[in-house]
């Protein structure tokens, strides 16, 4: 069960007395852990029934007395999976049941799967047990075993920023992060739209907790109001250094050397976020990546240029991929501003641009002030 599905379902479903809480992404890992420990103490759970192991040191001796109420338990060898299920079977001395949890189980899952699958099969019905992993093999009789009838296993993997690759006729801005964004705003009592959602995650990056954060100053930002709108976000975060660059390629686009010219100056001024999420003050790695930014924006406007020529439609071009849906207009307006004869002498000028970044000592301010100036004429 995918994390998204797991909140929807979670609160309209039975306790379960198993679950495998799987993938790398720790931000969601930790919201349904934290789901879970909400649902256990609401339903009459106490504190010194929250019994947590760590399986990451599983080649060390046990240590440490397990008695219910010592909450953090350190994993032993051998003794770990009687240790574990001993807590699980024992009758709570203190509220109604027990949560036990055992984070980093991959070793501990590993080497006692099949008699994890054994408990399984009678599991007590009082207590639950949670096993936090980075990964199952979904062909395991455990996985396959997870069928929402004695237990659940919750899949927490990265979360797709576009829509999933399969998904082609979707518009960009709708995809499982947007998705986790929306649901996730009303953690904090407030609600968002798919399209104020991209507009979060082009200025925040695809990080859960950055984009947590941001949620949260949205949401004072926003104070008794309930949504949070694209104003909202462009008036509280500004414009990101991603969009900054975006801006620059539509000035091109449409032939506004001036603004253009300005806009790149800005962008030296300030940094440019490279492929790392990381911001970099570079002048030469910032030029290169302007140069070869509008490389591939004049390479699909060509593409879309032809299309139009032939007498091909917005169809033809979004079925092709030339042009993101929700900008696909946009860029069939930069297109109809060039044409098929001047192309050639625009790719010449990039190249030019290119090895001169590479291998002349001009200044790379001036590089791109020259580029911009040529594709625009």
């Amino acid at each position: 069960m995918k994390f998204t599905e797991f909140v929807h379902k979670y609160n309209k479903t039975n306790n379960f007395p198993f679950y495998i809480v799987s993938g790398s992404e720790y931000f969601l890992k930790k919201q349904a852990l934290m789901e879970i420990k909400k649902r256990f103490f609401s339903e009459g759970g106490v504190e010194q029934g929250l019994v947590e192991f760590n399986g990451k040191d599983t080649d060390r001796n046990f240590a440490g007395n397990l008695t219910e109420g010592n909450n953090l338990k350190n994993a032993g060898s051998p003794t770990l999976f009687y240790n574990v299920i001993d807590e699980v079977k024992t009758a709570p001395m203190f509220g109604k049941h027990k949560l036990i949890i055992v984070e980093n189980a991959d070793t501990f899952l590993g080497r006692y799967q099949d008699k994890v699958l054994d408990y399984l099969k009678s599991p007590c019905t009082v207590n639950c047990l949670i096993l936090e992993v980075l990964s199952i093999d979904k062909r395991t009789k455990l996985a396959k075993a997870m069928d929402g009838k004695q237990g659940i296993l919750i899949e927490c993997d990265k979360l797709y920023d576009r829509p999933a690759p399969w998904e082609t006729r979707k518009p960009e801005y709708d995809s499982e992060l947007t998705k986790w964004i929306v649901i996730h705003a009303g953690n904090f009592g407030k609600i968002i739209n798919l399209k104020s959602a991209f507009c979060l995650l082009e200025k925040t990056g695809n990080n859960l907790a950055i984009i947590n954060n941001q949620i949260d100053a949205l949401s004072v930002y926003i104070g008794n109001r309930k949504e949070i709108t694209i104003a909202d976000i462009q008036n509280l975060l500004g414009v990101s250094h991603r969009e900054k660059l975006y801006n620059l390629l539509d000035a091109i686009g449409m032939k506004d050397t001036i603004s253009a010219v300005k806009m790149a100056e800005n962008i030296f001024n300030i940094g440019m976020e490279n492929e790392h999420k990381n911001i970099t003050y570079d002048a030469n790695s910032i030029a290169i990546t302007i140069v070869s930014s509008s490389h591939r924006r004049m390479r699909d406007l060509w593409k879309i240029m032809r299309i139009l020529d032939k007498g091909g439609s917005k169809k033809e071009i979004l079925e092709k991929q030339y042009a993101p849906r929700p900008f696909v207009d946009k860029f069939i307006k930069q297109a109809q501003n060039f044409n098929e004869e001047e192309m050639p002498e625009k790719w010449k000028y990039m190249l030019e641009a290119d090895l001169l970044c590479k291998t002349s000592r001009l200044s790379p301010t001036l590089i791109i002030e020259q580029l911009i100036t040529k594709l625009c004429m």
